[in-house]
């Protein structure tokens, strides 16, 4: 055991120490104060040890993570959400580590990246908990993949209030005019989409028995809880969330949206190259689509299964291979990302995937978010009976200033 590992396990022991004497009726304010400053001092000092340790034996030798995971990681440390916050206040776009990050996700500098919500790649070590009890690596909960901005969905952090998005939805064309013609006047509309903040939240309780049991139970849970809300929201903007028990709470997702257009395939032909080949050309308006590269696709996993596995015909060079349906798609130009989630069938009223044009598309589906997710640790509530809650919540919204840029894929019947 490294000398930063032994000081991440005393930090460890002295935070259930604690969370022990927070728990003691006469405890007092000055004992809980020695405790937490001891706590700091510990995970200050295995941080120094830490980073003392990369530098002297190489990285490679304490993660699996590759150089370029390895710097993006660094980048994501120094992103901070206040800065989007200001960005948005001042309608400026990010820059700096900012606008680096988000130049790596391949975002607009005024977008904001929901991954910062999610839990950040750690590196643990192993350590004994209790005598003849040796524990591993822990597995964390896997999550459907997030796709939302895949799509083209913009996060956007904003301040306190109600987000407003203007958009131009009608004006004059441009044309000749004559010697002394007069310009004439013309209708020139803007519509304005407002968007109130919603809550979306996430709940764990722990004894204390099992956080004195198992080792980093409490970051588990806090990565898990992470994790449950990105997944949440991101899964809300596709198929929505009418949980609340006020109309005012629900998010109505682009699986519903009245807005959002719908391409339909009947049974016979989803199957057919040609015809699936002819639903995506017929998206390229030379607008807000310009080419098959400006479809952005999110698949539910029965469309992706179907695609993947249907059968077209021989291959021209060699015999003994194979052309599916999505091979046949991706030759010819369109790429796409799987999420689970969604959709597991393609039966009549299912739907298949959606698609976001890509022209333009930067803030035509907006996802606000109302400052950062906050967590709320209660020993208290539950005191009595050992027990330990943890609280994350954020404060949301989602709609479409510009629902033209966005489709969604119907299975219909024959």
């Amino acid at each position: 055991m490294t000398e930063a590992q032994k000081v991440q396990l005393a930090a460890a022991t002295a935070r259930k120490e604690l969370r022990a004497l927070a728990l003691t009726e006469d405890a007092t304010a000055e004992a809980i104060a020695e405790a937490t400053t001891k706590v700091d001092n510990l995970e200050a000092r295995a941080a120094v040890l830490t980073a003392a340790e990369e530098a002297e034996n190489g990285p490679d030798k304490l993660t699996t993570e590759d150089a370029e995971g390895r710097e993006f990681r660094r980048l994501e440390g120094r992103v901070e959400v206040r800065r989007y916050i200001g960005a948005a206040m001042d309608g400026k776009g990010v820059d700096g580590a900012e606008g680096e990050y988000n130049a790596a996700l391949k975002m607009g500098a005024g977008s904001f990246p929901l991954r910062i919500l999610a839990p950040p790649r750690e590196a643990r070590a192993t350590t004994n908990v209790d005598a003849g009890v040796s524990q591993g690596t822990w597995l964390d909960r896997l999550f459907a993949d997030t796709a939302a901005m895949h799509l083209g969905i913009s996060f956007r952090s904003v301040g306190a209030g109600v987000a407003s998005y203007p958009t131009t939805t009608a004006g004059a064309s441009a044309a000749q005019r004559g010697r002394s013609e007069a310009i004439g006047d013309a209708a020139w509309t803007v519509g304005v989409k407002e968007i109130k903040p919603t809550r979306n939240g996430v709940r764990a309780v722990f004894s204390s028995e099992d956080a004195a049991r198992l080792s980093g139970l409490e970051d588990s849970l806090r990565r898990d809880l992470r994790a449950a809300l990105t997944e949440g929201i991101d899964r809300a903007v596709f198929v929505g969330d009418a949980g609340a028990n006020e109309n005012a709470g629900d998010i109505t997702g682009l699986q519903t949206h009245a807005s959002v257009a719908e391409v339909e395939i009947n049974q016979t032909n989803k199957v057919l190259a040609s015809n699936n080949l002819a639903l995506f050309v017929g998206l390229i308006d030379g607008q807000y689509a310009a080419g098959l590269n400006d479809l952005r696709l999110v698949c539910a996993v029965g469309c992706a299964t179907l695609w993947e596995s249907t059968i077209l015909a021989v291959d021209n060079e060699t015999a003994s291979m194979f052309k599916t349906l999505g091979r046949f798609l991706r030759d010819a130009g369109l790429s796409w990302k799987v999420r689970g989630g969604i959709e597991t069938a393609t039966a009549a009223g299912d739907f298949g995937a959606f698609i976001g044009l890509g022209r333009g598309i930067d803030g035509a589906a907006v996802a606000p978010v109302w400052d950062n997710a906050k967590l709320i640790r209660d020993p208290y509530t539950g005191a009595a009976k050992g027990e330990v809650s943890l609280t994350l919540q954020t404060l949301w919204g989602f709609d479409l200033p510009r629902a033209a840029n966005f489709r969604r894929l119907k299975f219909i019947a024959d």
